[in-house]
């Protein structure tokens, strides 16, 4: 049964895509969608980021605004979630309604310690954190009232959900990856829409829709401003695409031609050319069950291997080799996400590079590329930013949608 709704929602997601010629409108999150992918969520990634973090007993305390209202609901009240080993995982709340098709058993806040002592867990993940987080939602006196509910015994068992809050929703449903290949289609076709409004001489950066940029070749960045498109110039636009909780964003990047040119310059062209090349080496050698981290440091290996300059910061190096092609890589989450830093992420920063990249992790293959142009001057150099929607599979990095294919040439 769980299998044929997730075959409807995906051919729905992929006959609205087919449906709309002159532009794809942003999805809509029905209750049934919702419940679907809660469904799964619960089904299907929960049991797995509780025994991998060790956690017999969740506890989660809702008043108000909470990043996983989505994925257990809008209402206030103390969700439980139980392991018994026995491959589901138990569903409770307490003081609070619910959704019934989701949830096995409601109860008021007096009988949660009689409802875990119970179920005698070892470890009980609850959401505070001695550490700033975005998870740390639950108030003090909250805390105290449910720890003076499990009493002495069970409120030493109690840790902090941080990891396992990252670790459920970093995990993607079939349901999810379905509305995030339709988010990545509708920005990419509205990417093509706003590089077609473009007159050069005319257009300022600021008449653009998204975040739209120019840098010249020292560096210097324009970013929305009034600055006005020139032939020459490599623009990048960043648009997203949002379906209430989940968000995507991906890129695009066009070239004005100049006087006398009728196709990219050679320049341009080889700097394409290293956007195949890395794609390609990022594409090989990502793999899920690695932290972010340790796949950032295969992936330095392989660049410098394929002799190119890593750099961790998006800024070009003037002291390095000025033969080589620097490249900046920041692959972060997309999706269903709370913050970037409370996510898996492939970046020389944030506490998300020390998650571990689970299995169809949906996350922006994002990179900077900095090449050298010595014949236009020393220490001038091209900048290209590739920002594309990707999953991580069995098989490595996949595209859920097309990926950028070409620069977008503009007269």
């Amino acid at each position: 049964m769980l299998k044929m709704k997730v075959t409807l929602v995906i051919f729905f997601l992929c006959c609205s895509v087919l449906q709309s010629h002159a532009g794809l409108p942003e999805p809509t999150l029905s209750p049934a969608l919702t419940t679907l992918i809660r469904g799964q969520k619960f089904d299907v990634i929960l049991p797995q980021v509780m025994r991998d973090n060790k956690i017999d007993m969740w506890i989660q305390v809702i008043r108000g605004k909470d990043p996983l209202q989505f994925e257990f609901g809008y209402d206030d009240g103390v969700y439980i979630f139980s392991d018994s080993g026995s491959g589901r995982i138990e569903r409770a709340i307490f003081g609070g309604p619910g959704d019934r098709e989701i949830y096995d058993s409601f109860g008021a806040e007096k009988d949660i310690g009689r409802y875990v002592a119970e179920r005698n867990p070892d470890r009980i993940a609850m959401n505070y954190s001695v550490e700033d987080s975005d998870f740390n939602t639950i108030s003090k006196a909250d805390h105290a009232r449910i720890m003076e509910l499990l009493g002495s015994k069970y409120s030493r068992r109690v840790v902090s959900a941080r990891k396992l809050s990252a670790d459920f929703l970093a995990g993607r449903s079939m349901a999810e990856i379905a509305l995030y290949g339709r988010l990545l289609m509708t920005s990419t076709e509205a990417i093509e829409s706003e590089f077609s409004k473009i007159v050069p001489g005319e257009t300022a950066l600021n008449e653009i829709k998204g975040n739209v940029f120019v840098r010249d070749l020292d560096g210097n960045e324009e970013n929305n401003t009034d600055y006005v498109v020139q032939p020459g110039d490599l623009i990048g636009i960043l648009l997203d695409a949002n379906a209430r909780e989940f968000s995507e964003h991906n890129g695009g990047v066009g070239y004005v031609l100049k006087e006398g040119e009728s196709e990219l310059p050679p320049q341009i062209q080889r700097i394409w050319g290293h956007v195949l090349k890395t794609r390609e080496i990022f594409r090989r050698n990502i793999e899920a069950g690695r932290t972010g981290a340790k796949n950032l440091e295969i992936l330095i290996d392989k660049l410098e291997a394929a002799d190119y300059f890593y750099i961790d910061k998006d800024e070009f190096d003037p002291h390095a080799d000025p033969q080589k092609t620097q490249v900046h890589i920041d692959f972060h989450a997309l999706g269903r996400i709370v913050s970037q830093e409370e996510a898996p992420r492939i970046s020389p920063t944030g506490w998300g590079r020390d998650l571990k990249i689970p299995l169809y992790h949906t996350f922006a293959l994002e990179y900077m590329i900095h090449m050298p142009v010595p014949e236009w001057g020393e220490r001038k150099y091209l900048y290209l930013c590739v920002h594309d929607g990707v999953m991580v599979t069995e098989r490595g990095v996949e595209f859920p949608a097309r990926p950028i294919q070409e620069i977008k040439i503009i007269r």
